[in-house]
């Protein structure tokens, strides 16, 4: 069964040490907030109110104005924003996480330690966090601790709800944790997120259950360069236009929501019987511009491999905006990964992944 599509400039992040310490979390479970019954305290306060004697000829007081929501915890808002990447999306530690993920099933068993320090880093950006949420990463990191070892045999759908518990936990100071966690309105989602998630986000939890992101899936159906669409894939093909669907109903932005349709319309077509795809380079382009209005500055895709990868980070000579300055690049290594990751090969944003 699809699950969402997730995720884009990591905060720059600190030279971890190889020596991590090991953990025995295991069986801590998501520890759900409580909602503060708001509306049965107001309801009360204007009952005491009530019963306030008035002084002949003085006005009765008018009821004191609620309280002010109390601004967000400092340290959540910090945790969340490293994880999730608001508000420019160019590199958060979700992705990577979903990327790991995604790899687990076929490289975990090859070096466990390298998924348990995924784990670790999850936690430590929690590690401030209020209690709900520190424990939902502990749940997260538990599973990168646990689950990549058995390969094929992980379990995907444990990865997904500790994942799915993080955005939970977020989504009161996270629009994209709002959005993971399935609370986003339509017409509300920024275009920058949409466009992290089209170029960016690996398809852990999308129909295709790979670290390869949304792009890299479309060309081996449509192709970046014109090409006959494989027999066989129809499966895929609706899945394609079901996760463009979403994103174009879901987008704040006109512009990204034509071009977004510009890229659907191949998967259209060939489910309707054309089989022949005129390719996604000119969509894509048209998407590129449109998402670098919005500040967004999307990987060059490549079909026959090139170094466009997850969670590039915006080229600096990429051209600034009044509205939409380029953001700043994370140190780290050319491809904005962090430090221990350097010595792997770089996830594709290509069709060869």
């Amino acid at each position: 069964m699809p699950r969402r599509l997730l995720r884009s400039g990591a905060a720059e992040r600190t030279e971890r040490s190889r020596q991590r310490r090991s953990s025995s979390s295991g069986g801590r479970r998501r520890a759900h907030r409580a909602a503060l019954p708001g509306a049965a305290l107001a309801a009360l306060a204007l009952a005491l109110g009530g019963c306030t004697a008035e002084r002949p000829g003085e006005e009765p007081e008018a009821p004191s104005a609620a309280p002010e929501e109390a601004s967000a915890d400092p340290a959540l808002a910090a945790a969340c924003t490293g994880f999730w990447g608001d508000p420019d999306y160019a590199g958060p530690l979700s992705r990577e996480v979903l990327d790991r993920a995604g790899s687990a099933p076929e490289v975990g068993p090859s070096d466990p330690g390298f998924y348990a320090m995924t784990g670790d880093d999850v936690e430590d950006l929690f590690a401030d966090a209020p209690e709900g949420a520190r424990a939902a990463a502990a749940e997260l990191a538990d599973w990168f601790r646990t689950q990549p070892e058995r390969g094929a045999e992980s379990d995907r759908e444990a990865f997904a709800d500790a994942f799915e518990g993080v955005a939970a936990g977020c989504q009161d100071v996270s629009v994209a944790a709002l959005w993971v966690a399935g609370g986003g309105e339509a017409g509300a989602k920024p275009a920058a997120l949409v466009c992290a998630d089209v170029f960016d986000t690996p398809g852990t939890l999308t129909h295709f259950a790979n670290s390869n992101v949304l792009t890299s899936n479309m060309f081996k159906l449509v192709g970046l360069s014109p090409r006959k669409v494989p027999s066989g894939r129809t499966d895929d093909l609706r899945a394609t236009a079901e996760l463009l669907d979403a994103q174009i109903t879901a987008v704040d932005d006109d512009a990204v929501r034509t071009a977004l349709e510009q890229v659907r319309a191949p998967f259209v077509d060939a489910l309707d019987g054309d089989t022949w795809s005129d390719g996604l380079q000119d969509p894509l382009d048209q998407l590129s511009t449109a998402c670098a209005e919005q500040g967004y500055h999307a990987p060059a895709p490549a079909e026959e491999g090139g170094d466009a990868v997850v969670g590039a980070p915006a080229p600096e000579d990429a051209p600034a905006t009044e509205d939409a300055p380029v953001p700043e690049v994370a140190s780290g290594p050319a491809d904005g990964r962090p430090a221990h990751f350097a010595l792997l090969p770089a996830p594709s944003n290509g069709a060869t992944a």
